[in-house]
């Protein structure tokens, strides 16, 4: 992350609460560091998007951002744009990375692909303690060649 996104909040609790988001994307999510975000979630955490059959805790997480990195060793968000209020955070980045190795149902390709994400994370004692997420998957797919 080179520079930092705009931050829209509604009072300091919630400036908090998105600079708890604006840590996990510098400190995990741009830099393909899928261990530390153990760090960030809060004992109880959901994921509300962990495909089926996974774990929805932390360790789901942790799968699912390495799974992501093993097929895109250079793949990292650029966070944009974040919105809080409460102890809900909003957020939109962008991810870029090239595939390299297996992902889903493709193989390498050696493209590159840039996506959008739209997150969603509910923070609670300063962890992140839920999540929800968006993104073009099938732009993802049409950048792949699959779609």
């Amino acid at each position: 992350m080179t520079e930092k996104p705009q931050i829209l909040a509604d009072s300091a609790a919630a400036v908090l609460n998105a600079h708890v988001v604006v840590r996990f994307f510098a400190e995990v999510l741009a830099t393909g560091d899928a261990a530390r975000a153990a760090g960030f979630l809060s004992g109880d955490f959901v994921d509300h998007d962990a495909a089926p059959g996974a774990a929805t805790g932390a360790d789901g997480v942790i799968q699912k951002l390495a799974a992501l990195w093993h097929a895109f060793p250079d793949g990292r968000f650029t966070l944009e744009r974040v919105i809080a209020a409460g102890d809900s955070v909003a957020a939109r980045s962008v991810f870029t990375g090239t595939q390299r190795g297996h992902f889903g149902p493709l193989a390498a390709t050696g493209r590159p692909v840039s996506v959008s994400f739209s997150d969603w994370y509910r923070i609670a004692n300063g962890k992140i303690a839920e999540h929800w997420h968006n993104f073009d998957e099938a732009g993802l797919m049409r950048q792949l060649g699959g779609g």
